[in-house]
């Protein structure tokens, strides 16, 4: 049972707001909690969908493959030639179908220098660091996994360009996935023809592979359960969390209205680290989200929750496929909003 020294929304906020350096986000580049154990082994192609079997036999052989051909003979050591290349690998599929399983996976088989990280941490790295500082903090790792790759403006399209091909030259290699084939990314957002240079570039740089499938989450029912912790009343709500063993010290209990406020006063990279903290976090009266600001937020804090295993307990009167407005569908971000949705199902165990 929770009681009422649950933490408050301004814990949250309190916690966002403590400095976070450069050097303890390079500590924690590693795959989220919910793919701690993700391993080749227990990723399961689906049999009616082959790409599924073919990225796994591919994404093992890209990370098997990676310096075996980068070690320097006598000659090329004495004249200062520059190493190998690194290689890219993207995978690009809709949400559901196991590219985060495959990139964690990656990431645990692969015994060398290696990080793990969004692009959105990505970004926030290179405004700590610089575009030069976060090269000479990646340029020694053999292989770099980027989850979720992403252009939501055109300073975005032309650092990540600029880095990756820095990185590429240095040797690294580098897996990542995207809902988005490269060389639409940014549709919707702004014009791809603007930047046809810099996503030509981008294109070449990785070889694309594409993963059909339909939503893990939705055809193995890991939306189906005994109880609901998305209800449609605050006595329902109540009722539930009686029933709940939470300890309050790591519960978060806010409103909805204050939440959405919260995560508009600091950074996504500080929300990511402060949540760590809590095991559960409380929203009511949940609304349908009125701005696409808060939207984008709302899914990050999605993500990051989903990731870190966090136990999310609604009190809505808005269903999850209502919670962002059908306008938000058309465009770059839809398949965020999308990817949220099953997300939210997964983890709010609806009846």
């Amino acid at each position: 049972m929770i009681s009422s020294t649950a933490l408050k929304v301004n814990s949250l906020l309190e916690l966002a707001s403590e400095p976070i350096s450069s050097e303890a986000i390079l500590s924690e580049l590693t795959p989220p909690k919910h793919f701690a154990k993700a391993e080749f082994s227990n990723y399961i192609p689906e049999p009616e969908h082959p790409s599924q079997s073919h990225a796994l036999h591919a994404v093992r052989a890209f990370v098997g493959n990676i310096g075996t051909s980068s070690s320097k003979s006598l000659f090329e050591k004495f004249w200062g030639r520059k190493p190998t290349e690194g290689s890219g690998l993207y995978l690009d599929g809709g949400f559901g179908v196991g590219k985060t399983h495959l990139l964690a996976s990656a990431f645990h088989f692969f015994d060398g220098p290696k990080a793990y990280l969004s692009f959105q941490e990505l970004m926030f790295l290179v405004g700590l660091q610089s575009l030069k500082g976060v090269f000479n903090s990646f340029k020694d790792f053999k292989l770099l996994v980027i989850d979720e790759f992403e252009l939501d403006d055109p300073a975005n399209t032309r650092i990540s360009t600029n880095l990756l091909g820095q990185l590429f030259a240095s040797g690294v290699s580098i897996l990542t996935s995207s809902n988005t084939p490269p060389g639409a990314l940014g549709e919707g957002k702004f014009s791809v023809e603007d930047f046809q240079r810099e996503l030509g570039s981008l294109r070449e740089q990785f070889k694309t592979l594409k993963i059909d499938g339909d939503d893990y989450r939705v055809i193995h029912h890991l939306n189906d359960g005994a109880g609901s912790s998305w209800t449609s009343s605050e006595g329902e709500l109540e009722m539930l969390l009686k029933s709940e063993d939470l300890s309050s010290e790591n519960v978060l209990d806010s409103s909805f209205e204050e939440f959405l406020l919260t995560l508009s006063k600091v950074h996504p990279m500080r929300i990511r680290r402060a949540i760590g903290n809590f095991e559960a976090v409380i929203l009511r009266d949940v609304k349908q989200i009125s701005h696409p600001h808060e939207a984008l937020r709302f899914v990050y804090f999605v993500d990051k929750a989903y990731d870190n295993n966090l136990l999310l307990f609604v009190n809505s009167s808005t269903g999850i496929d209502e919670m962002f407005h059908r306008s938000y569908f058309i465009g770059g971000d839809t398949k965020k909003y999308l990817r949220t949705m099953s997300r939210l199902k997964e983890m709010t165990r609806i009846q």
